[in-house]
This record gives C-alpha cells, structure tokens and sequence, in this order.
C-alpha cells in the first residue's frame, strides 16, 4: 500500500499556491446547480441557472479564472484572477458573488489596515502592502464620476505569482471579499510537494500536520452536499426540477 502523500499547513495563504481548480467548479455544478457552457477544451466556462452570473477558468497558458455578470445597471463588470491564488480565495469571492447585494459599502482596505498591511505613499493610486511587502493592493485615483479599478499583485524577487484586477463597477463586497481572504492569518493546507513555490522558500512558514487527502475530499464533498441541502430548501417545491431530485455529477472539461 502506498504511504499516503504528506500534508503542510502553508502561510502566508497568498503564497500557498492555488490548489485545485475543481473544487470551486464542482462546488457550482454539483452543489449549486450550476450548468457547464464550456464550448471549447481547456477553457472551463460555468453558468448560474438564471444565466446571470459566470465564473470561467482559461486551462490555457498562464490560467486565469474570470467571474463576470451585468449589474442591475446594465453594467458589465469582471474580476480576473490568476490560478496561483488560492482556491479558497477565489471561492470565498464566489460565495459573495451568490449572496444578494445590499446598501452598505464596505472599508475595502480596512482588514487589510487591521492586519498590520500600510498604507503605500503613492499619487497615483489608494494602496496597501502587507508587512512582508510580497503583496499590494491598490485602487487607482483617476478623476471622473466613474467607480475605479482595483488590482493586486503578489510578487517575490521580481516575480510575480498571482494578480487580481476588478473592472469598473466590480460591486466592492466582492472586492472586500478578496481583502479579508488576504488578511486572514490561517494557514492553507496543500499537499507538502511543491510547497514552497519557487524562491518563496525565505517567505513561506510549512508546518507538519495530520490532515490528509482523504480529509481534503472530505471537507469538498460536505460542502457541496451543504450547498444543495441549501439550495433544494429554498426552492418551491412545486417548481423543482427533476434533476434536483437524484442529481449527478455534471463533466467539466
């Protein structure tokens, strides 16, 4: 019997790499009853069930995951993500993408001032950078009426692993989701190989721990079975389609 493949807990998360792309896809698919509009290999394309939302992952090149939708407005907006941020941290903007939107706008550099990131003195742009100085965080100061981009990057020795930019009108609850998931202090497990990422060993802390694979799918599978139970108790009974009844997994390509 093989041994089992050792496990870290990896901090910071910025730099823990971004895991598997499948658990946010089938999380949609098998717990939210999302629908898979792939039209071509490689490049993964999800659909909420109204059509209104959508969350893609290009497999090609650099992977990027890009969540885009129209607001109330009739404007369009997106949020592209580089494939070595966490999972968890696309997930997390995921969850807040589902949740209806309300009247209040959040600080969306405050968990980061509460974290211990500061402020970087620059003319072009409202900014924070984290104590390690691997990660900032900026919006752009550009006169007119319209909302600003925000971006991030997280760079070591002059590369840069991961980058985060939101469009103009980018609703900033979901722009505050990406900064709590920076400025959360836990640890990420990831399977110990790989970890560190290449000349990240000065910056990455690993720590020896017993979670495993087996619970790794474990916590996926119960998160899916929770957001189905969510969805099917939600759903008026009388308009719920068959497929909610036995459902099945959905292929993503």
């Amino acid at each position: 019997m093989p041994l089992p493949t050792p496990y870290v807990q990896a901090a910071p998360g910025c730099l823990a790499g971004g895991n598997s792309w499948e658990h946010p896809t089938e999380w949609l698919l098998r717990g939210h009853g999302w629908r898979d509009a792939s039209t071509i290999d490689y490049h993964t394309l999800l659909a909420s069930p109204d059509g209104s939302l959508h969350v893609g992952l290009d497999r090609q090149g650099a992977w990027t995951w890009s969540l885009h939708a129209t607001d109330p407005a009739g404007r369009h907006w997106t949020a592209t993500l580089g494939a070595h941020l966490p999972v968890e941290y696309v997930t997390a903007l995921v969850e807040t993408m589902l949740r209806p939107g309300t009247r209040h706008r959040p600080d969306i550099l405050s968990p980061l001032s509460a974290a211990g990131w500061t402020t970087d003195a620059d003319p072009d742009a409202t900014a924070a950078v984290s104590p390690d100085w691997l990660v900032r965080f900026a919006q752009e100061n550009v006169a007119g009426p319209s909302p600003h981009a925000w971006h991030a990057a997280c760079t070591v020795d002059g590369y840069t692993w991961w980058t985060a930019a939101f469009t103009a009108h980018t609703p900033p609850r979901l722009v505050a989701a990406s900064t709590r998931s920076l400025a959360g202090p836990d640890p990420l497990p990831r399977m110990a190989i790989g970890i560190p990422m290449y000349r990240c060993g000065p910056h990455t802390r690993r720590t020896q721990t017993a979670f495993g694979w087996d619970d790794e799918q474990a916590l996926h599978e119960a998160r899916i079975a929770e957001a189905r139970r969510h969805r099917l108790s939600s759903a008026p009974a009388s308009r719920l389609p068959p497929s909610t009844v036995r459902p099945t997994p959905a292929r993503v390509r």
